[in-house]
């Protein structure tokens, strides 16, 4: 047996088998046996064995010899064990003294977090300079033809687009850089699902604010006059809505955020009973025209600040179902509701703390008929409010915004229930944004 040369290199040392099955487990214990029988001695090794999670369904017919595949499979066992080495029953793998060490427990995971606000500055440099955009047109380029197009050194150009190449946004090759897929639908800056708005509005408006996270967690307030020189609620208005620009910008970076998780939220669940729907705070209608054209009998009012629907035009898609979307001005928490059969709340609540939260839903309750419906369409937390980590690191940005926070099921029954709504239920649609819907008793 091979594993008789090689064991006295390990002596002295903990070794880890990744084996497939149970009956690996007398492997290491058999070669040392035999071992021992033969004079050798085997002191000092400590064997342990890790069943492998790999399932071992690599087609032989790929491999030319059974060597190659038996390789192959060995090595992805260790592969999968590997990956899971530094935990075990929910703890770090401990030495003889019970203590984690570095090798057992590597720096790695802390080091990625230390140097992940540099990834997003890297991503939002290269779609402020319209890096993504210019490949589109124009790719593959050499670091120096994108830096002469984007007025910039060739030097840092070059480092920027390697950052994005190790991001999986960008491929190099010798010809040059080109856009991934990932980049082509998210990030062209005019793309149908593109998410470059929603980045600009992070760079611009959430990066000062989270440059002030120790105050809002120390005070429990928002940061807007440290940050924009506001106070209060007022920072909302000036950030979104200072200019047409910069409200066409945020507008765009909504639109977007909907957008790319809009089929999935409106096939969530079975909406064709209703016959009218409220899109509240609806903005673009990129939710509304999607429910449009997955139900053509109903017909849906987009309900929002009047400075959003002059410019909401500018996001009418091409198709029958523009007729079926109406956009209607208001304020959801001074001007009557119009009357739906279903009323629909998309990323508005996290927005609020508990009591505005309670004012509007109190709103909508005395608006909805019985058996009318409510769907709410935010990120889910999970119950324990530790995962997953968008919807966490989600209502962390909510708090330092406004003060408010993103919300578990649990939670949203409870808010739904205390206004009259029954049998809330819940469709993960595995992608950003969750959907809850409820029935007004």
């Amino acid at each position: 047996m091979g594993l008789f040369r090689v064991i006295p290199k390990l002596l002295h040392n903990r070794v880890v088998m990744a084996g497939a099955a149970p009956r690996h487990q007398q492997v290491p214990r058999n070669a040392l046996n035999s071992r021992d029988r033969t004079g050798s001695g085997s002191g000092g090794l400590r064997f342990t064995v890790v069943l492998s999670k790999f399932e071992e369904n690599l087609t032989k017919a790929s491999s030319p010899t059974r060597f190659p595949h038996a390789m192959e499979t060995a090595k992805q066992n260790v592969v999968e064990v590997a990956r899971r080495m530094h935990q075990k029953h929910g703890k770090a793998m401990e030495d003889a003294d019970g203590n984690p060490t570095v090798q057992s427990l590597p720096p790695t995971a802390i080091v990625e977090l230390i140097e992940g606000f540099k990834v997003s500055k890297a991503l939002f440099t290269a779609c402020k300079m319209k890096v993504f955009d210019v490949l589109r047109d124009e790719g593959p380029l050499s670091a120096a033809d994108v830096a002469r197009k984007i007025d910039a050194s060739e030097g840092g150009t070059g480092q920027l687009l390697d950052v994005c190449a190790a991001l999986g946004l960008l491929e190099k090759t010798e010809g040059g850089y080109s856009n991934t897929p990932l980049a082509t639908l998210y990030l062209l800056s005019d793309g149908e699902y593109s998410l470059h708005s929603l980045i600009m509005t992070q760079e611009e408006v959430a990066w000062p604010f989270f440059s002030y996270l120790e105050f809002a967690v120390r005070e429990g307030t928002v940061q807007g006059r440290r940050a924009l020189g506001t106070a209060g609620e007022d920072h909302y208005q000036e950030s979104f809505y200072h200019n047409r620009e910069k409200k066409l910008q945020f507008m765009r970076a909504m639109h977007g955020h909907t957008k790319v998780a809009a089929r999935q939220v409106s096939t969530a669940f079975d909406l064709s009973g209703f016959t009218s729907a409220c899109d509240l705070g609806g903005s673009t209608g990129a939710l509304a025209y999607e429910l449009a054209r997955k139900y053509p009998g109903l017909k849906v009012t987009v309900f929002d600040l009047p400075e959003v629907i002059e410019d909401a035009v500018c996001f009418q898609p091409d198709g029958p179902q523009t007729g079926q979307v109406s956009f209607v001005p208001g304020d959801f928490f001074r001007d009557t509701l119009p009357e739906a059969d279903l009323y629909i709340l998309g990323k508005v609540l996290h927005n609020w703390p508990d009591d505005k939260v309670h004012q509007l839903l109190s709103r909508i309750s005395r608006s909805c008929k019985p058996g009318g419906g409510l769907l709410v369409v935010e990120m889910l937390l999970d119950e324990d409010k530790c995962r997953p980590l968008p919807a966490v690191l989600m209502s962390l940005n909510m708090t330092v915004l406004f003060q408010a926070r993103a919300r578990s099921l649990s939670e949203y029954r409870s808010l739904l229930q205390a206004h009259g709504f029954t049998d809330v239920r819940a469709v993960r649609t595995g992608t950003i944004l969750d959907a809850v819907l409820a029935t007004r008793a």
